[in-house]
């Protein structure tokens, strides 16, 4: 018997404004199962934040019309109150943010913050002390580091508080939305590693947003490439990378670098290179790597 998917998008359109328009996002169908790593790949303006935040429930914030179902467990997520939507992000389903600095109060150390989420959903103040600190080691910070401002910490250490703070509140699905795009290749590797472990450890579902596909072929179970809002392929990530079917693919794959290959080499041209065998560790994009997060 096949399992049931636990995230379920079927015939979900976005759109934004006063007057009914053109949706900017018209998902078909898009499922995601437990334990699975799900890549979601387009250029910058394709859709892929506004899938992840439009399942958290987030876009209607911004004034957004939201259509068709989104389900979570088999929970309808589309017209939810936002008290049911508020009990459900972190405990069911949790956002880990490009930039890691602005899901952290400025004024206050990252701890307290981690520490409000978990007492928030129910845990007690001795529970919620053991779950931080044993989810900060796991990721591996000293426990002092929760004491520590947000400033005081580089991108990857902050990536690593905001994956603990996800392993400790246990959610079933994790929305990882350009993790590492403004990290260097080390600390790239490092949270994908972690990213994995968490899987592992919790059959955590991972949606990763990314417009890195040689990143994603090395990580992912699938792909799916969209393009101006909608999904144009959706296949296992070693078939999508090695026989690409839609023209937009195959140039997001002629467009990512590959070390050792020629400028515009796709993840597959370099010598002695299979697609969709990478682990993720090589194949970032290199975006920021100037910032010396490398030590996280």
């Amino acid at each position: 018997m096949t399992a049931a998917p636990l995230l379920e998008l079927r015939d979900v359109r976005v759109s934004f404004g006063p007057e009914p328009t053109e949706p900017v996002l018209h998902i078909g169908e898009l499922v995601l199962f437990r334990g699975e790593f799900l890549g979601v790949a387009g250029e910058s303006g394709a859709g892929k934040t506004t899938i992840g935040l439009t399942v958290l429930g987030l876009t209607r914030h911004a004034g957004a019309r939201v259509t068709g179902s989104i389900r979570l467990a088999g929970e309808e997520l589309v017209g939810l109150p936002e008290r049911w939507l508020r009990r459900l992000r972190g405990s069911a389903m949790a956002l880990i943010p490009q930039n890691p600095a602005a899901a952290f109060s400025p004024v206050l150390p990252v701890g307290t913050t981690v520490l409000r989420a978990l007492r928030l959903h129910g845990c007690t103040r001795a529970e919620a002390r053991h779950r931080a600190t044993a989810e900060v080691e796991r990721v591996g910070l000293p426990a002092g580091h929760l004491a520590r401002y947000p400033h005081q910490l580089s991108g990857g250490q902050l990536q690593r508080v905001a994956i603990a703070l996800a392993s400790a509140l246990r959610a079933r699905l994790l929305i990882a939305d350009e993790p590492t795009s403004a990290l260097d290749v080390t600390a790239q590797a490092q949270i994908c590693t972690l990213l994995t472990e968490l899987r592992a450890a919790h059959d955590t579902a991972v949606l990763f947003i990314s417009h890195d596909l040689a990143l994603l072929a090395g990580l992912c179970d699938r792909i799916a490439v969209l393009h101006q809002g909608r999904v144009i392929e959706d296949r296992p990530a070693a078939d999508l990378v090695s026989a690409p079917r839609a023209d937009r693919t195959r140039r997001l794959l002629a467009a990512a670098p590959r070390l050792g290959g020629p400028p515009g080499s796709g993840p597959g041209d370099a010598a002695g290179t299979e697609p969709g065998t990478g682990s993720g560790e090589g194949t970032g994009s290199g975006e920021g790597t100037g910032r010396g997060e490398g030590t996280a």
